[in-house]
């Protein structure tokens, strides 16, 4: 450690200078100046971690350097020495936040003492600053988690707006603004392979840093498989547009840079409450379900979408050969049913439909002819993600009745194929909620397995199981209750509670053997889980809980 003297008496300057043993104590002495206004710039140049300094002297006394430094380097330690017991000067140097006021005269032995001390406070104070940030970065799960719920809750309007704000501020999220807008975005691999998924975590890892300048006036909430939403506030619909404006310029020329990707985004419209947040999503959502309509790479508002028909108005009694089928294109719906949200669903199929046209108002065969081609790719994708038939699609016109429920006018269309899709998009979310549990069990026993792997991870575990780290986050919290981190830690620690029961082994031996090279990091850990040390908790004296 670092250790520089201000003392404006030359013989004292140079007896501490000369006469302590300071390397061989492990100290560096980086400098010496006879004043403090001649100290302070070497000691911003320098940065020593201890400064010590007479209290009276000319130009700066010891007090205004105090000030200044504890001011510039807030984690120096400074140490005071004084030839006067005036209570008036040790008060102030306590309110300044000096470490320690010695009297003269002091040996050289005993000013080592309390550089030591000092030292030592320093020494821990980093390790818990270092423990925190460890401790920090294993949490962020949690912090991703909680920001998730309370995107979900700001979009649904059922808590308070009070409860809302008050969660918000917890996890370090300020929400009040004047103007408020949703943006939805999805970045997708267009091949299988690890590189691609690398990728898109390198792109998202460009979006953060960017959206650091903007310091809270943009809030980015993971959806999963759904992607990503941000939150743009400002004080102005216009303040909120030029933040979309340079964000998505921002995106689209990092997402150039890499081959093999593919994305969509889509932007909300402007409210001015909180409580109008869904109306904004809505509306983002209504534009973001267009990805399976439409060329990927685009960025979209609701207002964007082109309102005209392209084909003509078509009398009651045209016959399906004349009517252009050429925007029906199957591969939309197949798209659709195999990535699209159930929330989704009347956005999709209703802007399907209007692609083409007014036949949908004007032709009863043309209904017939949509509600039939609907049928047959749900028919066509149920037997794809369910060839044991546990889902039986009714054909749609097995009666007249029936046939004039479904085709008697558009509306009435519409709800049929809407049903249709829900069913089959909620025997895929059965089925892949199924395959969800299967993938958490497999987790969980190689965590069980491997958790005296300092390496295991989050993302080492999602490509164990061959999902996506998020996916995982997201699957764990749904299917234990706890947090990937949490569920981790958990076993960790239970594992090093029954040997320090059950073993003489030391707890630097433990640390290591449940997945902790740095047993400090693990005694803090234990600590903040247990409420005692290791120690404590092996001599049953601790509050273990």
């Amino acid at each position: 450690m670092k250790v520089f003297l201000v003392e404006d008496e030359f013989v004292i300057r140079e007896g501490i200078k000369n006469n302590v043993a300071w390397e061989n104590n492990g100290f560096e002495f980086c400098g010496e100046a006879s004043d403090g206004e001649l100290a302070f710039p070497i000691i911003k140049k320098e940065l020593p971690d201890i400064v010590i300094t007479d209290i009276r002297m000319p130009f700066m006394d010891g007090l205004e350097l105090s000030r200044l430094i504890k001011r510039e380097l807030p984690q120096t330690k400074i140490i005071i020495l004084s030839g006067h017991e005036e209570f008036e000067y040790a008060k102030s140097a306590i309110q300044i936040g000096v470490e320690e006021y010695l009297l003269k005269p002091i040996n050289g032995e005993e000013l080592l003492q309390v550089v030591r001390r000092v030292a030592d406070k320093i020494r821990e104070e980093r390790e818990n600053t270092e423990n925190l940030k460890k401790y920090q970065a294993d949490s962020r799960e949690n912090l991703e988690n909680a920001k998730g719920r309370l995107f979900a809750d700001l979009i649904s309007n059922e808590p308070a707006l009070t409860e809302v704000i008050d969660r918000s501020r917890e996890i370090g999220l300020e929400l009040t603004a004047e103007c408020y807008n949703i943006f939805l975005l999805k970045v997708q691999r267009e091949q299988q392979g690890s590189v691609y998924s690398q990728r898109i975590v390198e792109i998202y890892d460009a979006v953060n840093q960017f959206l650091e300048q903007y310091n809270t006036s943009i809030i980015c909430f993971d959806r999963v498989l759904e992607g990503k939403a941000f939150l743009f506030m400002g004080e102005s619909e216009e303040n909120i547009n030029k933040k979309i404006f340079l964000f998505t310029e921002f995106f689209t020329q990092t997402v150039s840079r890499y081959t093999g990707i593919s994305y969509f985004g889509s932007i909300g419209r402007a409210v001015s409450r909180l409580r109008e947040l869904s109306l904004s999503y809505e509306a983002a959502s209504h534009a973001f379900a267009y990805r399976f309509l439409i060329d990927e790479n685009q960025i979209i508002r609701i207002e964007d979408i082109k309102k005209t028909p392209e084909n003509k108005l078509m009398e009651n009694n045209c016959h399906i050969g004349s009517i252009d089928t050429s925007n029906l294109d199957k591969r939309k719906i197949d798209n659709f049913l195999r990535g699209g949200d159930v929330g989704e669903i009347r956005y999709f199929v209703e802007e399907y439909i209007k692609n083409i046209g007014e036949a949908g108002n004007n032709s009863l065969i043309f209904r017939q002819y949509i509600a039939m081609d609907m049928y047959f790719a749900a028919v066509n994708f149920v037997k794809l993600i369910d060839p044991d038939g546990t889902l039986q699609i009714e054909e749609p016109f097995q009666s007249p009745e029936q046939m004039q429920d479904i085709i008697s006018k558009l509306s009435s269309t519409v709800e049929y194929i809407v049903d249709l899709f829900r069913k089959v998009m909620n025997l895929r979310d059965r089925q892949m909620l199924e395959h969800n549990s299967d993938v958490v069990e497999t987790a969980r026993q190689y965590i069980l397995e491997n958790y005296g792997n300092e390496d295991i991870t989050l993302n080492s575990v999602a490509s164990h199981v061959n999902v996506s780290p998020n996916h995982l986050s997201a699957l764990f919290s749904q299917k234990t209750g706890q947090t990937f981190v949490k569920y981790l830690t958990d076993v960790r620690m239970n594992k090093a509670k029954e040997l320090l029961k059950c073993t003489n082994k030391r707890s630097n031996e433990i640390s290591e053997e449940v997945g902790y090279k740095d047993p400090h990091y693990f005694s803090y850990l234990f600590k903040k889980n247990h409420g005692c040390t290791p120690l404590q908790y092996r001599e049953g004296n601790g509050i273990s809980q």
